[in-house]
């Protein structure tokens, strides 16, 4: 009888033999010696990554580890809604990025920017020192970064970002920062005529979710991509993808998480408001998944420096209970 592999504890096992391999950085971010392991999660629409992420920080966090862990979310960098509304007008005809989801439709520069200041917070964080009985003393005042919330309630449900009072402060020092997304370790097909060969194979392949939009919608997302490598994968020294057995099990995952609002909150989508929403998010999947299932994040970004890029890289493939299927350390 063979034994079930735990997602939560085979993911730390990743992340503690990577703890100590040397910090990957942008250019100008000078904050080698104290910069968290940061650990990007990939996964489909439905596969659970919120509910891991949870799980991951109590593990990790928690004994016999004790690691300082904060979490957040690409989908807490979306755009604001008046630069949404912007960008869809700026491509009327572009049905990819005319609501929020795709790759062009996240704040880049806000991520980018609390990238770095999480990265400074480590350097700036008082050490703290256990206080004296006989002479207290006066700890330094902690260190605080403002993390961006998104607010998918806003707007009749076109969402919007939170005001900045409202957003949730993470205090220094991290050890570990874990950041998820569906699409995160997408990456861009500069090479045109590569890209559209892609575009027109994956077009004429049932179910055509590619067709219904033109090759020149896809080149823009492709373009936006570019940013979302130099400004957020730059940062990312670990990197775990939660592979799905075919695209079709996400609309039944999806699906199934929409059942349980409905028990749950008495609201929800329906099964074809499921199919419409999810059916928006195919075409990146149809173009960008394949390189990542067989191609480390980190092949073309090994440094002079030497820091490695094998090992680095954990596809989790699951069956359609989200049970561990195989594991592969993708180089």
């Amino acid at each position: 009888m063979s034994v079930r592999l735990d997602k939560t504890q085979t993911i730390v096992q990743h992340i503690l033999r990577n703890i100590s391999t040397p910090r990957r950085f942008p250019p100008g971010v000078n904050c080698t010696a104290t910069k968290p392991l940061f650990v990007g999660l990939s996964g489909p629409q439905g596969i659970g990554k919120t509910t891991l992420t949870n799980k991951l920080v109590a593990a990790l966090s928690g004994a016999p580890h004790n690691l300082r862990v904060f979490a957040f979310s690409t989908d807490d960098l979306y755009l604001p809604f008046k630069d949404q509304q912007a960008l869809s007008q700026r491509y009327p005809d572009n049905k990819l990025i005319e609501f929020r989801g795709l790759p062009g439709t996240h704040d880049v520069q806000l991520g980018a920017d609390t990238f770095r200041a999480l990265c400074e917070a480590n350097q700036l964080a008082p050490i703290r020192s256990s206080q004296s009985a006989e002479e207290p003393i006066q700890q330094p005042a902690p260190i605080r970064v403002p993390i961006p919330t998104y607010d998918k309630s806003l707007h009749s449900g076109r969402g919007d970002q939170a005001p900045k009072d409202q957003w949730p402060q993470a205090e220094a020092p991290f050890d570990v920062i874990l950041f998820e997304g569906w699409s995160l370790g997408f990456k861009s097909i500069r090479d045109q005529s590569h890209l559209l060969s892609i575009y027109q194979q994956r077009s004429t392949f049932p179910p055509y979710y590619l067709a219904e939009h033109p090759f020149s919608s896809l080149k823009v997302v492709d373009q936006f991509l570019e940013a979302y490598e130099q400004e957020w994968y730059s940062y990312l020294d670990v990197f775990v993808h939660l592979s799905a057995p075919n695209l079709a099990t996400v609309f039944k995952w999806r699906a199934e998480q929409e059942r349980d609002l409905w028990v749950k909150k008495g609201a929800g989508m329906t099964e074809e408001q499921v199919k419409e929403f999810v059916s928006r998010f195919m075409p990146a999947y149809e173009v960008y998944l394949e390189r990542l299932l067989q191609e480390s994040l980190f092949k073309e970004n090994e440094t002079s420096s030497g820091t490695r890029s094998t090992g680095r890289h954990l596809r989790l493939d699951l069956d359609e209970n989200r049970d561990i299927v195989s594991t592969t350390l993708v180089e």
